[in-house]
C-alpha cells in the first residue's frame, strides 16, 4: 500500500464525526442496559414512593421508568440519523476522491489485505446498523422480521465495537513502529 501523505479536511471531518457519533451511541446503549435499565429505575421509583407511604404496581413503575429512559434514548435515534448521513457522505466522498484503504483483492501484503477486509466489514456492519435501526425505529413490533432485525442490529454493534478496538490498537502499533505520524495525519492532515 502506498503511504498516505495527508488526509484532506473533509476526510478527517467525516472520520472524527463518525467516531464520536459511534461513541455517543455506544454510551446510550451502555446507559440503557445498566444504570437506566427499566427494572433498576422501576425499583428506585417504588422505593422512593414507599418512603412517602405510596405504592404503585411493578408494571406502573416500569411504564414510568420506560418514559424516563426513552427521553435519554431519543438521542440514540438522533445520532443514529447522523451516522446514516455520515455513511452516505463517506460513500460519495470515496467515489469522488478515492479510497483511503488498501484493496484486499489486489496482490498486496497479507497485512494490507486484512486491513482492507476489516474496513469492508466495518462499513458493512455500519450499513447494517443504520438499515436495521431505521426498520426497528419506524416499523417497530408490527414488522414481521422485527426480532431478526433487532438481533442483527445488536450483533452489528458488536462488529463495530470489535473494529474500533482493532483499529485503535493498529493505529497505536503502527504509530509506534514505522509510521511515526499516523495519529498526527488523521488529526492535522
Amino acid at each position: 500500500m502506498t503511504t498516505q501523505v495527508h488526509f484532506p479536511k473533509l476526510h478527517r471531518l467525516i472520520h472524527w464525526l463518525l467516531a464520536f457519533s459511534i461513541l455517543f451511541i455506544l454510551l446510550t446503549i451502555f446507559l440503557r442496559s445498566t444504570w437506566m435499565d427499566k427494572s433498576n429505575i422501576a425499583a428506585l421509583i417504588q422505593s422512593g414512593l414507599k418512603t412517602d407511604n405510596l405504592a404503585i404496581t411493578q408494571q406502573q413503575a416500569i411504564t414510568i421508568a420506560k418514559s424516563i429512559r426513552n427521553e435519554m434514548f431519543q438521542w440514540h435515534y438522533i445520532v443514529g440519523y447522523i451516522v446514516g448521513i455520515l455513511v452516505l457522505l463517506r460513500v460519495f466522498y470515496t467515489k469522488k476522491v478515492g479510497v483511503f484503504m488498501p484493496n484486499p483483492f489486489e496482490n498486496n501484503s497479507l497485512h494490507d489485505r486484512l486491513q482492507g477486509l476489516l474496513y469492508i466489514a466495518f462499513y458493512l456492519f455500519l450499513a447494517g446498523v443504520v438499515i436495521t435501526g431505521l426498520v426497528i425505529h419506524f416499523l417497530d413490533h408490527d414488522f414481521i422480521f422485527y426480532a431478526q432485525c433487532k438481533a442483527f442490529h445488536k450483533l452489528s454493534w458488536w462488529g463495530i465495537l470489535g473494529f474500533m478496538f482493532i483499529h485503535i490498537g493498529g493505529v497505536i502499533f503502527a504509530n509506534g513502529r514505522n509510521n511515526k505520524d499516523t495519529i498526527t495525519k488523521i488529526i492535522n492532515g
